[in-house]
Order: C-alpha cells, then structure tokens, then sequence
C-alpha cells in the first residue's frame, strides 16, 4: 500500500507541472563513466547534472550496481546504457521520471505497436514502408528485432512486443529515414502516425509515360496498357478498387489517367495477391489522392491536344474533395497534318471525382468515381459509294468504401462499387444514296457489374499476418454484335446474368528479419445461365531482402478467367472497343500458371535502381476464333471458338535514376510468345499477335535549374509484320477452308484467294517524343509553358478505310494500317497553372 502510495503521489505532482519533455544537460559536454557503482549512487549523480527528478522506490534500486561509460548529453540515452542488464523500466509522467520494477512474470507483458504512415508533402497513404522495432541494446541479437510492412492504406501494426526500449525506424524507397526511441512499459496499445519526408519532391508534370507507371498505350494502336508476357485485353484495370473494363484511348499519347489525381500505382505481372482474381493478364491497380487538407488548390492546362482542370481542398473539418475533369481534341489537329482522310470526329472527355469524410482518426467513408466517354466518326467515298462509321465507348464506375482500423491489430474495409462499360457502333454504307438493307451493320453492348468486396487484415503476431476477404460480383449483359464489326460471326446476349463469388485467404509469413513468405489461395464460383464452374487458384510468393539496397524475389499465381475478351477481326482488331463474353456449358473458363524470378538493387543512396526479371507463363484453354479476317460459316460467335495453348517467357530489364538534376530510365523487354491449336497450321505453334520479341523504352529528363526542363520519350519495338490489312465484307460469299494455310474464298473465276489467319499481327512501331518546359510565376501563380514535339504514333488516326475493288464475289471495305515514322515530329504547345 506504502509502494502504491508513493508512486501515486509522484504521478499527481508529474501531471500537475509542465512537461517538456526530457531536458538535456545546457553545460558543456560531459561523459559519464560508471564502474560498478550502486545504481542509488548513479541516479544521484545523475539527477545533479540533468533537471528532471527521478522517482523510485528504495527497495527497487537496493543491491544493483551498475558499469556503463555514456559518451553523450542525451538523457535518455544515458538511461538506458544505465539500466541496461537490470529490472528496471523508466517511464515519463509529466516532468518527472519512474523507475518501475519489472518482475519475473512481467517479461512475459506484452504491448501492440500500430499507426499510419503518410506523405508529408500530399498526406497520401505510404503502402510498403518497412516498420522495424529493434531493442536498444549494447550486444544487439537479432531475435529482438520486430519488423513488418504497411499495407495499400499505410496502416502498420506489429503485436506481442516485449516491454522494453527500441528504436523505431521507418524505411522506404523515395523517403528519408525516420528513427526515434520509444519505451513499452505498458500493456495499453501505442499508436503512432507519421508523416514520411521524400527525399525528393517530383512535380506532377513529369510525362507519365516516362515514370515506372505504363498508363500510356505504348504497346501499339491504342490498344490499351502493354505488360510483357500477356494480351493488352487480358489486363484488369482498377480505380480505388473498382474495376475499368475498357479505359484505353484512340491515340495513345494521351495517358489513360489523370496523374495528377493519382496517388499510387501497383503493377502484378505475376504474383498476384489472392485479392485479384478474374483476369489472366496483369494488374493495374490505381488509387486516387484524398484532396488537400490544408486548402483550396488546384491546376489548370490548356494545349493543342487536351484541357483539363483539377480542384481540391477541405469541405469541413474532417471532409476534403478532389475532381479533375480532362477534354481532348486531336481531331483539330490532325485536319492540318492529314487532312485528306482525317475523321470527322475524334476525341474523348472524362472526369474523376473523389470525396474523403474522416469519422474519427480510427475510421474515414470515401466515394470515388471514373466518367470516360470516347468518340470516332469518319466518312470515305468511292465510286458513288459512302461508308460512314460512328463510333462511341465509355466507362462509368463508383465506389463507396468505409476502412476502419477496429482493433490495434485489425484492420477492415469494405466497399460497393457500379461499374459499366459500353459500346455503340454505327456503320453506314450506302451506293448511290441508296442505303444498304441487307443484314445489319451495327453493334450495341454494355456490361454492367454489382460489386460487394470486404477484406480483414489481422496481425497474428509478430510473424504472420492473415488477410482474407469474400467478393461478390453481379455481371450484367446486353449484345447484339453485327457480323460486320466482328467478321466472324453475330453475337447475341440479352438481359445475361451471371453471380462470380469468391473467397481469398493469404498468410504474409515473416519467416525471419529480411524475409517473408506469402501463402494464399482464392476459390471462385461462377454461376451463369448457361454454365456454373467453379475453381481454386492458389498463389505463392517469396521476398528476401539481402540488405537494405538489395532484393530477390520469386512467385508463382493461377488464375481462372470466366469472362474473355473479343478482339480478333473486325473493329475490335482496330480501336479500343473490346467486348467481353461469358463461359458456358461449351466455352470453358481459361486458366493460367505464371512463375517469376527477380532480383532488385539500389545503388548510391538509393539513387539508382536496377532489376532483372525472367518469367514463365502457361495458359491452357485458351480461347481463338477460326476466322478472323473473313465471314464465318458460323451463325453464332460462340460456336466459331477454338481451344487451344499458349506459353510465354522471357525476361525484363530495368535500370532507372529518380533523383538529381538528371533522371530517366531504360527498359528492355525479351520474349517468346506461342499459341499451338490442333485445328491451325496443322497443329503446330505460332506466333499470336500480341508477340514481340524486343522492345526497349528509354526516358530521360534532365533539369537545367529551377525553372527549365528538358526530356525525351523513345519506344522501339520488333516489327512482328510489314503491314496490316483488315477486310469487311457486307455480304456472305461461298467459303472452304484450308486450316494449314488460311481461309479461301471463291472468287468469279472459279479459283479461290486465300486469306492468311494469322495477318492480323501487329506490326512493330516506333514512338517518339522531345520535350522542354519553362517555369515561372504569372500572376504570382506557379505557371509553366512546355512544348513538345511527338512522331506520327498516337497522333494521327492510324488507319485509312478505302474502298478494295477485286475479283470476289463481295464487296469489301479495307482498313489499312499506315506506317507510322519516327520522323518527322509534330509540334504541341501546352501551357499549365496552379493555384
């Protein structure tokens, strides 16, 4: 009773004076040796130099004698070499300092350490930043050092912490260390948040392109985001979780995104976390910035290719808002540098929203929103004859979702997202003023999903933390795909539904410090009207951190598909309007087994970083069209499928600079890609098209002094063929087929012309583009002016429709591939403010 009144008085006179924390000795510098002195001796001689009175209980400090040498004025560092070796715990309360014994049973007390990390310059969540805890201790042992990772919401908890003191240390690529001392003397979970410095700032004017973020579609007319190793359609897209079927742009120049709006950008080749699932191609996933908590701010740009403008900034206390809205205009210039055939039409416009409402500093609601809406109109004559296409496509999502930090070694989210993607394709084709009235030429399709996912992540312990979480999906679909889009066959799907429900549970598996091990597997159910399936795809990956510059990493993931995308022949081979079918009773679902090996190296402080990547990836049922250059004898698109394999592999170099006056990258992709199906090219495999044996990026920036800027763009790739010709065909026409070499077509002569199946290979291109900016203030508002100069890719319209005249017993309509040179380069002026 004595013992607890005492430290009860002591504490009431603590919180009762200022606390300034522990002061430090204002003398000149000293250093403290002790040689087995009585620790009741040491406190008195400490208190002598230091201000802050030391509290103890007689009792505690009676037979302990003490040998340290303290070379330093830190206080707190002098505690601890003091009572280093003993029973003793120090605890602030208020000025004062306790000393408090620590009993036998009481090294076995344990306390959870947790807090979230985020940047100091946007307050932006920091995912992977490694946490560790080490003791502070003069004979360290590496068993006293607690480590883990924050997650994609900077959240970090590391549980069952010994009591004690430690270093806590935060460490991440593109931020500066962050280390303190913090003490754990009692069970009461520590929460600590903090607010990580970049090393460097990197305005957001920077080409996307050029950053380690491929939103641009450098994989060749515009046909969405290329990842090595798979179809740019295979991808999957997602926007703060929700999912963006179809986000590519006619063009390609132009990023698919906003960067401003951007927060992150996680890419999975392979390795994909049990949380995706659905899509045998890569991950993209995107989350977007909460909005300026201090004030209103913003950005405006204005060029001869695009405007766009970006608000942001506080609603209330505890509420902030971001919208950023983007309108291009290519057509206007492409009617000076092509203005024999240049489209009517040709553009997009989109607006992404986001608002962030924090309930308390445990739980915040959010709802983010995606509006993109493209259009193509073009009209060629010939020979009294007009075909007119109108082209739209657009995608819409929303998603509400709450995150939620329930327990010091808890965290949950949960969302609902609406996401729609649809399509519209007119074709118009009249002779002599008189339309045609034949079978229909137009395409209508839309795909409309419900979607619940919930996720819970709970650190175990200091070496597992289980992530699980259930996703439910409602697919909706409405087709009507002409034979003439496709030239294959129609395709009819009305009012189809489908359920996709899974389940995913994964163990992150820190086996000792430097390396974990992720063991996962997500089970899936795919309910439809015409087939149910169901699968488990089970996922690996290991990490092993050499030291702090250098990684290796390796990983294994199978996926199941249940949806698979159409781009074969047709439009769909030409512009960015894939759709997406279902599996059946007889179109199985396609699966795939992708392993991956990688080694990771920073070099100079982090300034430099190099990484090798080799890769193996096999998919079986994979799904192809007989006829992808001609009318099929089909009636129905699902019954012209072919099944068949694939395998690709190959390797990826990187090497990049982030940091000083000069910056860049340089990436250089090997690969191998084959298809083999037993009904083509008598069973032997063959190149598909989105194969490319090299390809090589290179980016640079280089900033002469704070206001000017100079960069470079160049992307070159194998060139798989020398051109590519597309044939529409507006009536049927009497068809055989030779599957060694192609399609024959019966011709007025009574021979056949043979169509080659597999010429819908994408050539290879090239892409360049110089850039210089001058900064400067107008107004006293940060303003820049850039000028830049890009080659013909993803500037002018890549295909020229022209009217073929042949012996066939059809008409047909060409879409011509024109080169697309290096040179010469096209100017584009564009002007920037923010405010």
């Amino acid at each position: 009773m004595k013992t607890a009144l005492t430290l009860l008085i002591s504490v009431l006179v603590g919180m009762c004076c200022p606390a300034p924390g522990i002061a430090q000795s204002t003398g000149a510098h000293h250093a403290f040796r002790f040689t087995h002195t009585p620790l009741h001796t040491v406190i008195d001689s400490l208190m002598k130099w230091f201000p802050p009175p030391i509290i103890f209980l007689d009792q505690d400090v009676e037979g302990i004698y003490v040998t340290a040498y303290c070379p330093t004025d830190n206080f707190e560092q002098i505690l601890n070499s003091v009572l280093n070796g003993t029973s003793l715990l120090w605890m602030q309360t208020g000025s004062q300092i306790i000393l408090k014994k620590q009993h036998e049973k009481s090294a076995q007390y344990t306390s959870t350490l947790s807090g979230i990390l985020t940047d100091s310059l946007t307050g932006d969540w920091i995912a992977g930043v490694t946490v560790y805890l080490e003791t502070i201790d003069e004979d360290p042992n590496p068993s006293r050092l607690h480590w883990t990772f924050s997650n994609a919401f900077g959240f970090f908890s590391i549980p069952q912490i010994p009591f004690g003191h430690y270093r806590f240390i935060l460490r991440s690529i593109g931020y500066q260390s962050d280390t303190q001392s913090i003490s754990l003397v009692s069970d009461k979970p520590i929460q600590i948040n903090k607010r990580m410095t970049p090393k460097e700032f990197v305005v957001h004017d920077v080409l996307v392109e050029g950053m380690q973020m491929p939103l641009s579609s450098v994989n060749g007319i515009s046909h969405g985001v290329y990842l090595p190793s798979v179809p740019t359609d295979q991808n999957q897209y997602l926007l703060d979780g929700g999912q963006i079927y179809n986000p590519a742009h006619v063009g390609g120049v132009l990023s698919t995104f906003n960067a401003d709006a951007l927060n992150d950008v996680s890419i999975a080749l392979g390795g994909v976390p049990p949380d995706y699932g659905g899509r045998v191609g890569g991950i993209l996933d995107l989350s977007m910035r909460e909005g300026n908590r201090k004030n209103i701010s913003g950005l405006a740009e204005t060029g001869s290719l695009s405007s766009s403008v970006l608000f942001e900034g506080p609603l209330a206390d505890q509420t902030t808002f971001l919208i950023s809205g983007r309108q291009s205009y290519p057509d206007a210039v492409l009617r000076f540098v092509q203005p024999a055939s240049s489209p009517i039409d040709f553009g997009y416009s989109e607006l992404t929203a986001k608002l962030v409402n924090r309930l308390n500093s445990n739980q915040q609601i959010s709802l983010s929103g995606y509006f993109g809406n493209d259009s193509y109109r073009n009209s060629v004559s010939a020979h009294a004859q007009q075909l007119q296409n109108n082209f739209s496509w657009s995608n819409s999502m929303m998603d509400l979702r709450w995150i939620g930090i329930t327990a010091p070694s808890l965290f949950l989210s949960s969302s609902l997202v609406y996401s729609r993607y649809g399509f519209d394709l007119q074709h118009g084709w009249t002779i002599n003023s008189i339309p045609y009235s034949g079978t229909p030429l137009s395409s209508k399709y839309s795909i409309e999903d419900f979607n619940f996912h919930a996720l819970a992540e709970a650190y175990y312990d200091e070496s597992h933390t289980v992530r699980s979480g259930v996703e439910l999906v409602h697919h909706g679909i409405d087709a009507t795909i002409s034979e003439f889009s496709s030239q294959t066959a129609s395709l009819s799907l009305q009012g189809y539904s489908a359920w996709e429900a899974s389940f995913y549970l994964q163990d992150q598996w820190k086996i000792f410090p430097g390396m974990s091990v992720n063991l996962g597997a997500r089970a899936t159910s795919f309910i439809g009207d015409h087939g149910s399936f169901s699968a488990i795809d089970p996922r690996f990956s290991l990490l092993i951190s050499l030291d702090e510059q250098t990684r290796v990493y390796s990983s294994f993931s199978t996926i199941n598909q249940f949806l698979h995308p159409y781009r074969n022949s047709g439009v769909f081979l030409l512009y960015p309007t894939t759709f997406w079918y279902p599996s059946t009773d007889s179109l199985h679902p396609t699966t795939s087994l992708h392993v991956a090996l990688g080694f990771e190296h920073a070099m100079t402080n982090d300034e430099y970083l190099s990484s090798v990547e080799s890769y193996y990836r096999v998919t079986n049922n994979l799904h192809e069209f007989l006829l992808d250059t001609t009318v099929a004898a089909s009636e129905d698109l699902n019954n012209a499928v072919l099944f068949g394999t694939g395998r690709t592999y190959g390797f990826i170099f990187h090497l990049e600079k982030h940091r000083g006056n000069f910056t860049g990258s340089i990436n250089y992709n090997l690969s191998w890609a084959y298809e083999k199906f037993s009904q083509l090219n008598n069973g032997n495999e063959f190149s598909p098209p989105f194969d490319r044996r090299h390809e090589v990026q290179i980016q640079a920036q280089y900033r002469f002094d704070e206001n000017w800027n100079a960069g470079a763009l160049c992307v070159f790739t194998s060139r798989q063929s020398s051109s590519i010709t597309q044939l529409f065909i507006l009536s049927n026409s009497p068809l055989t087929t030779n599957h060694s070499k192609g399609v024959s077509i019966s011709n007025s002569n009574g021979g056949y012309d043979v169509i080659d199946i597999n010429g819908s290979r994408l050539p290879g291109f090239q892409r360049m583009e110089v850039n210089i900016s001058r900064r400067l203030l107008l107004f006293n508002l940060p303003s820049q002016f850039t000028l830049r100069f890009l080659n013909s890719y993803g500037l002018l319209d890549p295909y020229e429709w022209t009217l073929q005249q042949n012996t066939m017993r059809s008409l047909q309509w060409n879409a011509d591939l024109r080169p697309i040179e290096l040179f010469p380069l096209y100017p584009v002026l564009e002007f920037s403010v923010r405010f």
